[in-house]
């Protein structure tokens, strides 16, 4: 296994310094499952129960012995995956560009970026994938914690109530947690019925016309941060899906960091994702004499992990 620096040393600097600069907009994962980085592909954190959610007798006469607290402790290690992708570049328009560049047409091809950014898309949407499919699957919440819409309870109906639903979700985690929900996950289709509902708009004055905003939103449900998932991808026949599907998800994010692995989850994050350090990277571009192409490569080794699936709560077809 490669160190953090031997991985340093394979790498293109100035390619991961540009790959590391793209964003794509309307990617949410992050958000929902924060990065947890790592320095080995195996880490074990601290996982513990609900002890501090009990009420204990703590008091004591002089000389008698102090309450004692036995906590559960679970070290749980979590690994990461490798995924990695390849973008060859055709030489003629290696070529062709800096022909362009000698001639200083202003309208000429960055090589680079064109792999890094197709590159940093595939990797970025893969990733997305991977979290919208672990968060959209009902058995990744604890019993209790998944709602199945359907007919006149969807909130795309105007019978629907998703103000009642999302604070009794809201409740649930509290109940089970400590802790109130933060973030509320809408995929695309969960959004447009929201903004129209009954029940939202009731909340607002007569004198306010049109679809909610999202600060209003989050006022309505008391969550302080509410993401909307607009990624897409295309099926082998080019149809469009909505990644995040038809589905919203209330969860409890807190923000994970920490030096050299001292991290616990003594927080009751719904998920987070492993990254290993320096990831994601660009690779060495090699030339590939049988494509008669350079060939740019990028990897990300990480994965998506559930640490409390108490914290989330699931709300199946909104829309």
């Amino acid at each position: 296994m490669m160190t953090p620096a031997e991985i340093r040393l394979r790498q293109n600097p100035v390619l991961t310094n540009l790959l590391l600069g793209l964003k794509q907009t309307g990617f949410i994962a992050e958000r929902l499952f924060p990065r947890l980085p790592q320095a080995l592909r195996g880490m074990t954190l601290a996982k513990i129960g609900n002890e501090h959610l009990k009420q204990y007798d703590l008091r004591r006469a002089p000389g008698t012995a102090t309450k004692r607290v036995d906590i559960r402790y679970n070290g749980q290690t979590y690994t990461v995956n490798q995924y990695s992708v390849e973008v060859p570049i055709p030489r003629e328009l290696i070529q062709e560009s800096e022909a362009a560049q000698r001639v200083s047409i202003v309208a000429n091809l960055d090589v680079s970026r064109i792999a890094m950014t197709t590159a940093n898309d595939i990797l970025a949407l893969d990733y997305e994938i991977e979290v919208a499919t672990v968060a959209n699957t009902a058995a990744t919440y604890a019993s209790g914690n998944v709602l199945a819409l359907s007919g006149g309870t969807k909130w795309s109906a105007d019978t629907g109530t998703p103000v009642t639903d999302i604070r009794n979700a809201s409740d649930t985690i509290r109940a089970a947690t400590g802790v109130r929900p933060n973030v509320l996950e809408l995929s695309y289709a969960a959004w447009r019925a929201l903004e129209v509902n009954p029940q939202v708009r009731s909340y607002q004055p007569d004198s306010v016309l049109g679809p909610v905003t999202l600060d209003q939103l989050k006022t309505i449900l008391q969550v302080p941060d509410i993401i909307i998932g607009e990624a897409i991808r295309l099926d082998d026949a080019d149809v469009a899906h909505d990644v995040w599907g038809n589905n919203a998800i209330l969860a409890y994010v807190p923000s994970l960091g920490g030096a050299n692995g001292d991290v616990s989850l003594a927080q009751p994050a719904f998920g987070f994702t492993s990254v290993l350090e320096g990831n994601p990277f660009a690779e060495a571009p090699y030339y590939e004499p049988n494509l008669k192409s350079w060939v740019y490569g990028a990897t990300y080794e990480r994965q998506a992990n559930v640490a409390y699936n108490t914290a989330g709560f699931l709300f199946q077809n909104a829309a």
